[in-house]
């Protein structure tokens, strides 16, 4: 495999500054983000997820950042993925998506994307895990992990500065949110993080939908969530979603009427 080039520090300050706007609107699968008035999303940068480019660029709407953890989308949507990564402004995918990819499309990544590290791929691990954990968040106070003392228990983190890397929990979303704090938004607003139901995508409404495991890794979810709201003191983070699984104690409901309200943005560059 060739060298692996991981997003730097140096990337980090370039995708900051070049924003166009205080907010950031991470842009989800759940059904309630077509609820999302299309003027919001025009007027902040986006970080769209796998398949949810799709509706913003149908909608001439360039998301900032594209985004793409999940393995099987590259494999079962190559087409997709080549289309909103050339119509996006940026692509950060994964170190997964970059090892299960084809020489063809690593070499695409490779010349074209942003890739991220994840600190783990499983949250359960033995005493080395827990002791290669208690030695990382010493030398990175960008990363703050919870070690269980179980075996059985489950790590929970996030991580402030993804140049470091970033928590994995299950969901693209929570990778998204690391991202947008790492670029220092001001505000980030989630749409269709909802996570209810079967967890349906709402842009997948073929016969042969991609199969989704979010509801039954919900209990795994939640807690990073929880995690994040009681570690991340100055993360200014709101949810869109009238239909949520994420209990507006850890991530507020706002109302999209409401968001210009006392916000001023300012273009750059």
């Amino acid at each position: 495999m060739k060298h692996i080039k991981y997003i730097t520090h140096a990337d980090v300050q370039s995708l900051i500054k070049y924003k166009t706007s205080d907010d950031v609107i991470i842009f989800l699968s759940g059904p309630t983000s077509k609820k999302t008035p299309l003027s919001v999303l025009r007027s902040r940068d986006v970080i769209a997820v796998n398949g949810s480019a799709r509706y913003l660029l149908d909608n001439n709407i360039k998301p900032y950042i594209y985004l793409l953890t999940d393995v099987r989308f590259l494999h079962q949507r190559r087409d997709d993925f080549y289309e909103f990564s050339k119509n996006s402004r940026n692509t950060i995918v994964n170190i997964d998506v970059y090892e299960s990819a084809s020489e063809e499309d690593r070499k695409y990544i490779r010349e074209h994307c942003l890739m991220i590290r994840s600190f783990y791929r499983r949250e359960k691990g033995g005493l080395i895990k827990k002791i290669k954990f208690n030695i990382l968040k010493r030398l990175h106070n960008d990363l703050l992990i919870s070690i269980p003392l179980s075996k059985k228990g489950r790590l929970v983190g996030f991580c402030k500065d993804i140049s470091v890397g970033y928590c994995s929990c299950h969901t693209i979303a929570y990778a998204a949110i690391q991202i947008a704090y790492s670029l220092r938004y001001k505000r980030i607003i989630c749409s269709g993080l909802d996570l209810t139901g079967n967890c349906q995508r709402f842009y997948d409404e073929s016969n042969n939908p991609m199969p989704s495991e979010l509801s039954r890794d919900l209990f795994k979810i939640l807690p990073f969530f929880q995690f994040m709201r009681e570690r991340v003191k100055d993360i200014n983070i709101y949810n869109l979603s009238d239909d949520t699984a994420i209990h507006y104690s850890i991530i507020p409901f706002i109302d999209s009427s409401t968001l210009d309200d006392d916000v001023v943005y300012e273009k750059i560059g």
